[in-house]
């Protein structure tokens, strides 16, 4: 029996323990991604769960939080220019990079430290399509 991948559903990064309000104030607010609520069989466990359009983005709370400096979430932005202002807005540091062929991208650590990358594809290379967008897919 085959099978096919249908792409991302969710990914988790952490926060430490006792953080609640810090992490709604960067997801909700500087953000601007509403909260979802997680279903009541995994309330127990200590996460947030956030919208970020496409994909759900879980923030686990953890006492033994270590910030990932490489790993990290890539978010695919529409209108980054109008990102980049908002976290202007809040006075969160980011750092432009252009070393990525067809795409206005920028990175920060604002969040606990760990590395975040955002980025809006102008010219997407065909070398780093996947096969949906080949297809036309989205």
């Amino acid at each position: 029996m085959t099978f096919s991948f249908n792409g991302l559903d969710h990914f988790q990064i952490t926060a430490p323990l006792g953080t609640e309000k810090e992490v709604r104030h960067f997801f909700v607010e500087v953000l601007g991604c509403p909260e979802v609520e997680k279903p009541q069989s995994l309330s127990h466990f200590d996460s947030l769960w956030f919208d970020m359009g496409r994909h759900i983005i879980h923030v686990g709370l953890d006492a033994d939080h270590r910030p990932e400096k490489r790993g990290h979430p890539a978010f695919d932005v529409k209108n980054i220019q109008g990102l980049m202002d908002r976290l202007d807005d809040h006075g969160v540091a980011y750092e432009e990079d252009s070393n990525m062929p067809g795409a206005r991208r920028f990175y920060t650590y604002s969040f606990f430290g760990h590395r975040m990358e955002f980025l809006e594809w102008t010219d997407k290379p065909d070398t780093l399509k996947t096969q949906a967008e080949k297809a036309g897919e989205q």
